[in-house]
This record gives C-alpha cells, structure tokens and sequence, in this order.
C-alpha cells in the first residue's frame, strides 16, 4: 500500500470541488443510513474521510461522527470546515492510519464510502475484523465495493479533470484491481496512481466467511457511460461501477 499517501495527498491536491455543492451531495448518503440501519443511533465512524464533506454534513444533521483520515492536510482541512459550518461541536476528527489507529470506541454506523479496496485481500479482512470491534452489538458497517465487471470495461479511459490534470482508468486483470491514474500535462512525469481490489459479491462473501460478520444487503450504485457521456444512478448489478453493502456482526 505504499502508493496510498502519496496518491490521495495529489489527488485532493487537484480536486476543485464546491463545497456546497459537495455538502448538499452528501444527502443521498445519509438517507441510506437512516434507511438501512435497523437501530436508531446517532454514533457515527467514517473511515477515510478524504475533505470531510460527508462527515461535516452528517455532524450537521445531528449524527455524532469521529471521522479518521491519513492526508495531514486533508485532516486540517476538515477541521476548518467543520468551524464553518459550526459543526465542530458533534465532529471528532483522527488523523492517521485506520488499519493501525487505536478508536477505543463503539459506533451505530461503520461506513466506507468509495474506497475500499487499497491492500491485499489479508489486509481487507484485517481491516473488516477492526469494523466489526467497531461496531455495537446491533450495530451496521456500510461499505461501497467496486466491481471487477465495470473497471474492465473501461480501462484505457482518460479524461480532463481540469485544463491540465488528466485521468486515465487500467485494470489489473490478474490481481482483479482498478487502477486510477492521475497527472498534470505540465509534469507528466509525476504520475500517481491508486490501485482497489474489486470483488464480486460472492468474492466478498468468500472474503469474511471467517470473520464474524454477516452479508445481509447488497445495493447496485451507478454507471458512467463514457461514451455518451451520460451517468445512470441506479444500474443493474451486472453494470454497476460499485455497489454498497450492509454488514453486521453475526
């Protein structure tokens, strides 16, 4: 995983997003929570919580959120944003690694939202097995996974972040990984890439068949049709760039 620092330091770097537009997005998120967790409970554990739009709009809405992110400058950020939009009180913000960081605490919610995948299939369950000490008795782990199916179809695809940052998707069949490529045409050299194990549902249930959690959802994400241009919210499953699952401790 030695890629992982320096990769997500560039890309957030590079992303130019509008926050409001960013904190009003993260509706579709919380909506699945207080639809798919089965106890009501305000206690929230983001994992990778990259500029902290998620876990400022969560504390927001009233959810008492400890939001855990490597980047230092990422960590910074959400702290500045949190006090803009006085969400501070409800925010406990970590800095540091999630597979290695001591979090003394138990949650109503785990979720991992479009990142899981960065280790080896021995690290994902490592860190499964930390979600589940994480988690209450009752409580739910909502994690987004991507699909081997879409990020073969696609490799080879590049497109302009911005007039100078360019994006190009591979796929490493042999390892079943979606590589994510990123550089500024001014410094080609100093490409940066991000490499997500895919499985298929029934690869990820293979996954945690010794861990103590149970699969008990599946919900199919979206699809971008490069193509055309256009991207479909709700995709069947066998198009779908992600899907998310809802786990529980058995």
């Amino acid at each position: 995983m030695e890629w992982v620092e320096k990769f997500y330091n560039q890309q957030y770097k590079w992303m130019n997003l509008n926050v409001e537009e960013m904190l009003n997005a993260q509706q579709g998120l919380l909506q699945k929570i207080e639809c798919l967790v089965d106890q009501p409970g305000k206690k929230i554990l983001e994992l990778g919580g990259g500029k902290g739009y998620f876990a400022v709009a969560a504390a927001k809405q009233g959810y008492n959120v400890t939001v855990i992110e490597l980047i230092d400058e990422a960590a910074q950020y959400i702290r500045q944003l949190a006090e803009e939009q006085r969400a501070s009180e409800r925010l406990t913000i970590l800095n540091g690694d999630f597979y290695t960081a001591d979090i003394p605490d138990v949650f109503d919610v785990v979720c991992y939202w479009d990142g899981f995948g960065i280790g080896s299939d021995t690290e994902q369950q490592k860190l499964l097995n930390r979600i589940r000490n994480w988690l209450k008795p009752d409580g739910t782990a909502l994690i987004d996974v991507y699909t081997p199916w879409f990020w073969a179809k696609v490799a080879g695809q590049e497109m302009y972040l911005t007039e100078n940052v360019v994006r190009k998707y591979g796929f490493d069949a042999m390892g079943c990984r979606m590589l994510d490529t990123w550089w500024n045409e001014e410094d080609a050299a100093e490409k940066v890439t991000q490499s997500l194990r895919c499985y298929s549902p029934a690869d990820f249930s293979l996954l945690i068949q010794n861990l103590d959690l149970s699969l008990i959802y599946c919900e199919p994400g979206g699809a971008m049709d490069y193509e055309k241009g256009v991207y479909t919210e709700k995709a069947p499953l066998h198009e779908a760039m992600s899907y998310l699952l809802k786990l529980k401790r058995n």
